[in-house]
C-alpha cells in the first residue's frame, strides 16, 4: 500500500457514519463536503459505502465475486482473540489499537475494506473515544479506482513460512485515487491536521467531510483469491508496486469478510 495514505501500518482509511443496529453498516454522512485545499488538491466525490460486486475473481471453487465488507482483524475475533466483536465490527484490543498510531484518547477503533462498485472499493477506518465505537474521534477511507481483472494465475506456493495459501490467484490492478477524511472532535481535528501537516492550507474543522484527489499515484498491481469457506468467506491478497508479484509470501494479506 501506499505510504502513510493507507494506514500508517496499513492505516485504512474509513468514512461511514455507523448504523445503529450493526457498526459496520453504511450511511451516508450529512455534513458539509469541502475540498483539502492546498495547491493541486481539488474536491472530489469519493465513495465509500459498501455496494457492487467485483467478479471474475479466482476461489476454492473456481471464479467467485467479490462484494462486501472485509476485515483483517475479523479473523482474530473467530480464533477468540480478546477484544474483537465480529458482531459489530468493533475492537477494543489495546495492542492492536496502539499498532495503528491512533489518535490522542482511542479506545475503539472499526478497520476495513468495502467493495464499492464492479471496479472499485474503498479501505476504511473510524477511531473512537469509547471502548463500543459510539463516541467517533476521527474517521478516514481512501478510494481505490479502475480496478480491472486480469489473467488467473496457478502453480503458486501454497506453503510460505509455515501458513497455508492457495495454488492460484487472478491479477488485479487499481490505482488509490481519493481520500474522506472527517474529524467529529477536537482530538480529531488535531489528529487529522497533524497526519496531513504536509498538505498546505488545509484546516479541517469537527463535523466537516473532506473529500479530494490524490494525484500522482501509481498503479498497485497485486494477485487476488477468494477463500470461501464453510465457516467464513475471505480475500488473500498479494501487493506489488512495479508489477505483478509472481508468487505468494510472508507480506500477504487475509481480510475475512463481515457476516
Amino acid at each position: 500500500m501506499k505510504n502513510k495514505l493507507f494506514w500508517l501500518a496499513l492505516i485504512v482509511g474509513t468514512l461511514a457514519l455507523i448504523g445503529s443496529c450493526k457498526k459496520s453498516d453504511d450511511t451516508t454522512a450529512t455534513a458539509t463536503t469541502a475540498s483539502c485545499a492546498g495547491s493541486g488538491i481539488t474536491e472530489t466525490t469519493c465513495s465509500n459505502s459498501a455496494s457492487g460486486t467485483i467478479t471474475g475473481i479466482a476461489g476454492d471453487n473456481s471464479s467467485v465475486s467479490l462484494s462486501g465488507i472485509f476485515s483483517p482483524y475479523h479473523y482474530y475475533g473467530h480464533t477468540g482473540i480478546n477484544g474483537v466483536d465480529n458482531a459489530t465490527d468493533c475492537i477494543d484490543n489495546a495492542t492492536i489499537i496502539a499498532s495503528q498510531s491512533p489518535p490522542t484518547g482511542a479506545n475503539s477503533m472499526i478497520s476495513n475494506r468495502a467493495i464499492t462498485s464492479s471496479s472499485s472499493f474503498s479501505d476504511r477506518r473510524f477511531f473512537y473515544s469509547d471502548s463500543s465505537c459510539s463516541s467517533e474521534i476521527v474517521q478516514m477511507a481512501f478510494g481505490y479506482t479502475g480496478l480491472t481483472v486480469g489473467d488467473n494465475v496457478t502453480s503458486l506456493d501454497t506453503s510460505v513460512d509455515g501458513s497455508t495459501y492457495p495454488s492460484d490467484a487472478t491479477k488485479v490492478t487499481y490505482t488509490q485515487t481519493c481520500k474522506n477524511l472527517k474529524a467529529s472532535s477536537d482530538a480529531g481535528v488535531t489528529y487529522l491536521k497533524n497526519f496531513y501537516s504536509d498538505i498546505e492550507g488545509f484546516d479541517p474543522q469537527s463535523g466537516t467531510t473532506y473529500q479530494c484527489v490524490i494525484p500522482g499515484q501509481s498503479a498497485d498491481y497485486a494477485l487476488w483469491h477468494i477463500h470461501d469457506g464453510s465457516e467464513y468467506d475471505s480475500l488473500v491478497f498479494e501487493e506489488g508496486s512495479s508489477g505483478y508479484p509472481d508468487n505468494w509470501s510472508s507480506s500477504a494479506n487475509t481480510y475475512t469478510k463481515l457476516p
